[in-house]
């Protein structure tokens, strides 16, 4: 049991997150009385398959290069991701 908690990742724990609150939010929608929230409920449920393909993806790289690597690139695409929103930022204040 102790060596599960060891093995988990960023993006390991963001899609879990990402998958629990999509499931929820599309049921809500789904069991609305209108059509619109139906459909969007639908569009949630599709939007999970690429988190679920990352989520997948993540655990061949955590089983084939290890934890601690495989963490490293994750904060680093992290990093990078918030360095992009902040050009764009400050290109926003700018232009």
């Amino acid at each position: 049991m102790k060596k599960q908690f060891q093995n988990w990742t960023l993006f390991f724990l963001v899609g879990i997150i990402a998958i629990i609150a999509g499931l929820i939010a599309s049921v809500v929608l789904m069991t609305g009385s209108s059509a619109e929230d139906g459909l969007f409920g639908m569009y949630i449920l599709f939007s999970l398959i690429p988190i679920l393909l990352v989520i997948i993806i993540d655990r061949i790289l955590v089983w084939k290069f290890g934890n601690k690597i495989v963490n490293k690139v994750q904060f680093a695409i992290l990093l990078f991701i918030i360095l992009l929103w902040m050009v764009r930022f400050v290109l926003n204040l700018f232009l």
